[in-house]
């Protein structure tokens, strides 16, 4: 089914806060275990594709060949492909909250702290309203 993405994100730094927020169009397909949401989202001139499977207790994030895992149980460990090369991360999954009107979602959101292979953190609020 077709729906209307909005991604609304912050990270949060010790001395300053960033955020941002896109609309675009997406498809999201209901199965039996779990739901997979898919978007592309337009950003500085470039497109990342976005795909999110959602189970239970956790959600997988596919985006232009980067996979990130949001569990509440476990750290994961990703690594982002930038300009200037690969950054190794640990993602810590701190809250999931996944609202749902008829069976159907209609907002993801995720709390999470990010650790950089420098030993730098911040954290990341990120909420996806689907309509």
């Amino acid at each position: 089914m077709q729906v209307n993405v909005e991604i609304t994100s912050k990270q949060i730094f010790k001395d300053h806060e960033d955020g941002e927020s896109h609309k675009c169009l997406g498809e999201i397909t209901y199965h039996n275990n779990g739901t997979v949401l898919e978007f592309t989202e337009k950003y500085e001139e470039q497109e990342l594709k976005f795909k999110m499977t959602i189970l239970e207790e956790k959600i997988i994030t596919k985006r232009n060949g980067q996979d990130m895992i949001f569990d509440l149980k476990n750290k994961n460990k990703s690594v982002l492909a930038t300009p200037y090369g690969e950054i190794k991360l640990i993602v810590s999954t701190k809250k999931i909250d996944i609202l749902k009107s008829n069976n159907e979602i209609k907002q993801i959101y995720l709390e999470y702290e990010i650790e950089l292979e420098n030993g730098e953190r911040y954290d990341n609020v990120v909420q996806i309203s689907i309509n």
